[in-house]
């Protein structure tokens, strides 16, 4: 069964619930309210008429006026039909102190004792009106058919009954009509989805759902939207690493086979020289395969951290000391700005390596006589590393892309490595909890954050 007629049947099984439940709560209470209405009704009836008739008692001393006040007929006219007619004070019954019928409709009760009948001694206990006259009880009004209906009071109650009859139908209607439109609303665009979800299934990644609501069904769409923006997205990401990888590849795959082959074939002599251009190029391969390597585990959060305090500033200097070789062949000075006492807890390997990749960034594109600056300070809650060369910047359309894998921006910033390093750099600080950024200030600046453990002050 479709999500359209499980919607149908649900709401129509809850509007008639609702609907008969309204029409038996309305009729039961009002029925219940009617009867102790005309409960009170005729007993306020039953005390006039016992205060009347202790007056005539009073004025005469017995009963004999009671046969004509029986015998009088009320008439009730609607219009020019006549609704019924019954006797005036049919309703009622008059006994005397010892329980003698002294005034009935009913002509053949008269003259008869009721004491010994226990059904009408019950209801003579318990709805009967005294008559008093001079403090002496001398009879009682006794009310009649309590539970008796006039054609009047039955015309009433029929009435309301239509009335929550009609008005449930009514209802019963509309909810059918809001349930159809209803049903209608939410089907179209869930069957919008489900062929949307059927494309993207198939491969076409560029579809969207129109969203014209705001809802929840809105919404949906909306996080459906975002889910084909971040698949087509992650895809183009895919086809453009497999494509810049394949590149990657090629250039020293085809160094090392052009030079294989030239020695096979006895084109280049077998030497040292040319064996050591090889080797350079495998080695080149292998710190490739274990950058891109490295870099799938971080993004994929699976590489593992083992991390300690640490203090940062011995770190940056260890590592500046380590590359300071490197730096005087290429005429670079390297300066240091590190107090020592700002610790974090971070995995000291997995730091060096982000140091190394933007130490590495910056000597290779310092000129002769510059200088790089590795600073640290803290920041609040945080430690802040900067590197900071004297090279020629990053052109402002390449700030956006430079921590993406394998971009290559301009031919000033173009140069050895595998293209990776600044990816990866980032992705191990924001395993660490931190950021990374870089801007232009007289040259390419480098700087990432560490959640900071302590202050110098609490240092040991």
């Amino acid at each position: 069964m479709s999500f359209r007629w499980k919607l149908l049947g649900a709401f129509a099984l809850i509007a008639f619930l609702a609907a008969g439940g309204t029409y038996f709560l309305t009729t039961r209470e009002v029925s219940s309210r009617f009867d102790a209405f005309r409960e009170e009704n005729r007993q306020l009836a039953a005390q006039e008429f016992a205060a009347a008739l202790a007056q005539i008692w009073e004025s005469s001393g017995n009963w004999d006026v009671l046969r004509s006040i029986f015998a009088s007929v009320a008439v009730i006219v609607r219009g020019r039909e006549v609704i019924y007619e019954r006797n005036a004070w049919g309703q009622f019954m008059v006994v005397d102190s010892d329980y003698m019928v002294v005034g009935c409709a009913a002509q053949e009760l008269i003259g008869e004792c009721i004491a010994d009948d226990p059904q009408f001694r019950a209801i003579v206990e318990r709805y009967g009106m005294p008559i008093m006259a001079d403090g002496v009880r001398v009879g009682t009004v006794v009310p009649l058919d309590i539970a008796a209906l006039n054609p009047l009071e039955e015309d009433f109650l029929r009435s309301i009954q239509r009335a929550v009859l009609v008005g449930g139908a009514a209802a019963l209607v509309a909810a059918a009509l809001l349930a159809v439109l209803l049903a209608a609303q939410l089907s179209r665009p869930l069957k919008r989805l489900i062929l949307a979800t059927a494309r993207i299934a198939k491969g076409d990644l560029a579809h969207r759902v129109t969203i014209r609501t705001q809802d929840e069904i809105g919404r949906l769409g909306r996080a459906f939207n975002e889910m084909a923006v971040a698949l087509e997205s992650s895809e183009k990401s895919r086809q453009n690493l497999l494509a810049d990888v394949a590149h990657e590849l090629r250039t020293p795959l085809a160094v090392v086979r052009g030079n294989l082959e030239g020695m096979l074939d006895g084109v280049f002599p077998l030497t040292p020289e040319g064996l050591a251009l090889v080797y350079d190029q495998i080695l080149h391969l292998a710190d490739l395969v274990e950058d891109l390597r490295t870099l799938t585990l971080a993004e994929a959060g699976h590489l593992q951290l083992v991390r300690e305090p640490t203090d940062i500033g011995d770190l940056v200097r260890a590592v500046v000391e380590g590359v300071r070789p490197t730096a005087a062949e290429e005429r670079v000075t390297l300066v240091v700005e590190a107090q020592p006492g700002f610790r974090a807890d971070v995995d000291p390997r997995r730091i060096r390596q982000v140091l190394g990749n933007l130490l590495d960034n910056a000597l290779r594109y310092s000129p002769p006589g510059g200088t790089v600056t590795v600073s640290v300070r803290p920041e609040g809650v945080e430690i802040l590393v900067t590197v900071r060369d004297q090279g020629p910047g990053i052109s402002p359309q390449d700030l956006p892309h430079v921590f993406e894998r394998l971009y290559r921006g301009d031919a000033s910033r173009s140069g050895e490595g595998t293209g990776l390093g600044l990816a990866i750099a980032r992705e191990l600080v924001q395993a660490h909890g931190g950021r990374i950024w870089v801007e232009n200030q007289g040259g390419a600046v480098f700087t990432f954050t560490l959640p900071a453990v302590d202050s110098p002050s609490s240092a040991i």
